[in-house]
C-alpha cells in the first residue's frame, strides 16, 4: 500500500477556484476597463451616431442640460433634458437623460462652467419608448414637453432616451457577481489546501503512532486486521484508515 492522496480532488478544487477568479476579474474588468465612457467614445460608439437599439450601451457627449428635471419616474429616477453632441461639435441634438435621485452626475454638470467647451462624456444605456422596463408613453410625453420650443423639437431624439441609472445598475450587479465569485474562489482554495493539510496530518499521525512503518505504507496491508477495498477501509492495529477519497485515520483507543 502506498500513500494515497486525493490529487484529483485537490486539482479540481484549484481549477474551480481559478475559474471563479477569472469570472470575478472578467466582471470587474469589463466595466472598469472596457465598457467605460471614454473607451466607448474613442471607439466611435457615440449616441446619435450609432444605430439606435434598445438596451445598447453607448457614450453620451453632454454639452448642455436643463437644470430642472422634466419628469419623475416611478422608482425614484428623474429625466433631464440634455443637449448631446456628436463627433463634430456643430452636429448636436436633444434627448432625455435618466439618472437616480441625487446622482453626482447632475452636480458635475452644474459645476461645469462651459459644457460646450468642456463636455461631460458618460456611459449610458439606450432605452426605447414603451420597451420592456423602459418608460411607458415616453415618446408622446417627451414631445408634449418640448412642443413649445421649435428649435429643440426639430433636433430632438423622441423615440429613445439614455439611462445612466440602468447602466450603473448593471455595473453594480457585475460588482456583486465579482464579489460572490471571489468568495467562492476563496472557498475552493481553502477547501483544496485544507484537504491536503488534513491528509498530511493523517499520515503524520499514523507514522507517529507506529514508528516501525518508517514513513512507509508498504507493510500496512500485510499487517492489517481487516481490509475492505470497496469501502476503502483498513483496520491497522488501533487505527481505522479511510482511503476512499481523502485519506483519514481514526484512533480507536480514543473513541
Amino acid at each position: 500500500m502506498t500513500e494515497k492522496r486525493n490529487t484529483k480532488g485537490f486539482v479540481g478544487l484549484i481549477i474551480a477556484g481559478v475559474l471563479s477568479i477569472i469570472v470575478a476579474l472578467g466582471a470587474l474588468g469589463f466595466f472598469q476597463f472596457y465598457q467605460t465612457a471614454d473607451n466607448l467614445y474613442n471607439k466611435g460608439n457615440i449616441f446619435g451616431e450609432v444605430p439606435m437599439k434598445d438596451e445598447a450601451v453607448t457614450a453620451v457627449k453632454i454639452t448642455g442640460y436643463a437644470e430642472n428635471p422634466i419628469a419623475t419616474i416611478d422608482g425614484g429616477t428623474k429625466l433631464y433634458l440634455i443637449e448631446f453632441t456628436k463627433t463634430d461639435n456643430d452636429d448636436f441634438g436633444y434627448a432625455s437623460l435618466e439618472v437616480k435621485e441625487g446622482d453626482k452626475l447632475i452636480e458635475k454638470l452644474k459645476s461645469t462652467d462651459d459644457l460646450v467647451a468642456n463636455p461631460v462624456i458618460v456611459a449610458a444605456k439606450m432605452r426605447k419608448s414603451g420597451a420592456d422596463g423602459a418608460v411607458r408613453n415616453y415618446t408622446s410625453e417627451f414631445k408634449a414637453t418640448i412642443s413649445e420650443n421649435e428649435n429643440i423639437s426639430k433636433l430632438a431624439e423622441t423615440e429613445y432616451y439614455v439611462s445612466v441609472y440602468e447602466f450603473d445598475k448593471d455595473r453594480q450587479f457585475a460588482y456583486i457577481v465579482a464579489g460572490i465569485a471571489g468568495i467562492i474562489a476563496l472557498v475552493f482554495f481553502y477547501s483544496a489546501f485544507a484537504t491536503r493539510k488534513g491528509e498530511d496530518k493523517a499520515y503524520n499521525e499514523l507514522y507517529s503512532a507506529y514508528p516501525e512503518l518508517n514513513y512507509s505504507m508498504d507493510s500496512v496491508l500485510e499487517d492489517a486486521t481487516y481490509v475492505d477495498n470497496q469501502l476503502g477501509i483498513v483496520l491497522y492495529k488501533h487505527h481505522l484508515l479511510a482511503t476512499y477519497k481523502n485519506f483519514q485515520v481514526y484512533d480507536l483507543t480514543k473513541s
